[in-house]
C-alpha cells in the first residue's frame, strides 16, 4: 500500500509541473501578452513608459524560463504563490479567506450526495420498470436537464418567497464555519448542489447495480437461497461500489465548478466567484493560485478514489497496479 500511495504521489507531482507549467505560459497568448496585468493595473495612464516601469518592477520583463524557475522556487520551498496586483494582496491570503466557505459548501454537497444517490440508485435496480423506478428516472431526467441557476431560481422562489420562508442568502462577509453555526441559511446553496450531483450520480448507480447483478455469482447466491436484500447489499453493492469511488473522485472540480453558478445566485463569496472576478480583472497571480489549488485536490480526489477502491474490491492488487 505505501509503495503505491508513493508511486502515486510521483505521478501527481509530474502531473502538477506539467498542468503549472501550461498555465503559467498561457498569459503570453493574451492581448499585450505578459504584460496585460500593467494594462489592467495602469488604465487610462497604461503609456509606453509606465508599462516598462510598472513591468520591470513586477518581474514582467525577465524571460520566460526566469520567471518560470522564479514562479517554481518560491512555490516549492517558500509556498508563495504571489500577490495580487489588483488587490494588494498575497495570493495565499485571498485563497485562505474564500476556499474554506466553497470547501465546505462542496463538502456538504458531496456528503448528502452519496447518502441519497447510492440508497436511491439501488432502490431503482431492485425495482426496476416499476413506478418508482419510473418516478425517480424521469425526476433524475428534469434535474440532469434543468440548467443549474434555473434551478437556483425556482428554488428561491419555491422556498425563499413562500413556504416555508428559508434565508435565499447566507450572511455576507460568513466565517467559513458559518455553515455548522447558521445552518439553516445554507439549506438552499446546499440543497441546489447537492440536487445537480444526485441526479447524475443516482442514474450511474442504478446502471451499475443492475450490471452487477446479472453476474453469475449473483445468480449463485440467489439459487443458494439468499433473499433479495442481502443480494443487495451484501453482493451487489460492494462490487457496484468501484466504478462509484471512481466517479466520487473525479466530481471534485465539477463540485467546484458547480459551486460557481450557486455562489453566483445566492450572493455567496467563494472561491468560484473570485476566479471568475480575478480573471475579468486579469489577476494572472490569483487565477495561476486558484488553479493549482483546483488541480491539487483533483489529484488529491483521484489518490483517494483509488485507495477506496482497493479497499472496497480486494480484487484490485496495488503492487502490480500501474
Amino acid at each position: 500500500m505505501l509503495s503505491y500511495i508513493l508511486r502515486r504521489l510521483v505521478q501527481s507531482a509530474i502531473v502538477l509541473v506539467i498542468i503549472i507549467t501550461i498555465t503559467f505560459t498561457l498569459p503570453y497568448f493574451q492581448p499585450h501578452g505578459i504584460e496585460a496585468p500593467a494594462y489592467a493595473v495602469l488604465g487610462a495612464r497604461s503609456t509606453p513608459y509606465n508599462v516598462y516601469v510598472y513591468s520591470k518592477l513586477h518581474g514582467l520583463t525577465e524571460s520566460y524560463f526566469v520567471r518560470l524557475y522564479q514562479y517554481f522556487y518560491q512555490l516549492i520551498f517558500h509556498f508563495n504563490l504571489g500577490t495580487s496586483y489588483k488587490q494588494s494582496l498575497a495570493v495565499n491570503s485571498i485563497i485562505s479567506l474564500y476556499v474554506p466557505r466553497t470547501l465546505w459548501l462542496a463538502l456538504s454537497s458531496l456528503i448528502f450526495t452519496v447518502l441519497i444517490s447510492i440508497p436511491l440508485g439501488i432502490l431503482q435496480a431492485s425495482r426496476r420498470n416499476t413506478t418508482v423506478d419510473y418516478a425517480a428516472t424521469g425526476t433524475a431526467f428534469v434535474l440532469y436537464a434543468v440548467p443549474s441557476f434555473l434551478l437556483c431560481i425556482l428554488v428561491i422562489d419555491a422556498f425563499g418567497f413562500h413556504w416555508p420562508h428559508l434565508p435565499i442568502s447566507p450572511p455576507s462577509g460568513v466565517a467559513p464555519w458559518a455553515i455548522f453555526t447558521d445552518p439553516k441559511a445554507f439549506i438552499l446553496p446546499v440543497g441546489c448542489l447537492t440536487l445537480l450531483s444526485v441526479a447524475a450520480l443516482s442514474r450511474f448507480m442504478r446502471g451499475t447495480v443492475l450490471e452487477v447483478l446479472v453476474q453469475d455469482y449473483v445468480r449463485t447466491a440467489r439459487a443458494k437461497g439468499c433473499n433479495n436484500r442481502r443480494v443487495l447489499w451484501r453482493h451487489a453493492l460492494r462490487n457496484a461500489l468501484g466504478p462509484i469511488i471512481t466517479i466520487l473522485g473525479l466530481s471534485i472540480p465539477a463540485l467546484f465548478g458547480g459551486a460557481l453558478i450557486i455562489e453566483d445566485v445566492f450572493n455567496y463569496s467563494g472561491i468560484g466567484v473570485q476566479t471568475i472576478n480575478a480573471a475579468l480583472e486579469t489577476d494572472i497571480p490569483t487565477v495561476l493560485g486558484i488553479t493549482l489549488l483546483v488541480a491539487v485536490f483533483t489529484l488529491l480526489g483521484n489518490l483517494l478514489a483509488d485507495v477506496f477502491l482497493t479497499i472496497v474490491d480486494p480484487r484490485i492488487r496495488l503492487e502490480h497496479s500501474r
